[in-house]
This record gives structure tokens, sequence and C-alpha cells, in this order.
């Protein structure tokens, strides 16, 4: 991923929600259908770039009345 100076709190959001976004579109795939491995870096992403805007997010979804999608860490990238 590239170095994240210079980007601005507005951009990290919106990075995060793409990532955020896919990771529920993917989760409501059919399991055969899914991307695994790509779901599974998008959520190690989140964790070690974007874990504030994660957290922002998922409040959101909740305060919604929407089911936020398993961001839970299940690996690290590359792993």
């Amino acid at each position: 991923m590239a170095d994240p100076k210079g980007v601005t709190e507005r951009e990290s959001y919106i990075i995060a929600q793409a990532l955020y976004e896919f990771i529920r579109l993917e989760q409501s795939k059919p399991r055969d259908l899914r991307r695994w491995s790509d779901e599974q870096h998008a959520i190690a992403i989140l964790h070690a770039r974007f874990d504030n805007e994660l957290a922002t997010l998922v409040q959101s979804d909740v305060a919604a009345g929407c089911r936020p999608p398993d961001c839970v860490r299940k690996a690290s990238i590359g792993g």
C-alpha cells in the first residue's frame, strides 16, 4: 500500500469506506462465490491503516439499525 503521508482525514475515510463496503459485498455473496483472500486482506488493511475509520463506520451502521459486516481480523496481510 502507498505511504499514508499526505493523505487527508477525508481521503482516509473514503478509502476505509470503500474497503468496508467491499467486505459487506463479499459477505453477502454465497460462500462459494466469495473472494476469501481479498476479503481477509481488506479486513487486515482496515485494521492496520484505518482502525479509527472502521470504528466510525461500524458505529454508523449500528446507529442506522444495520448489521455491520464481520470485520474481525483473522489474518495479517501476506499471512
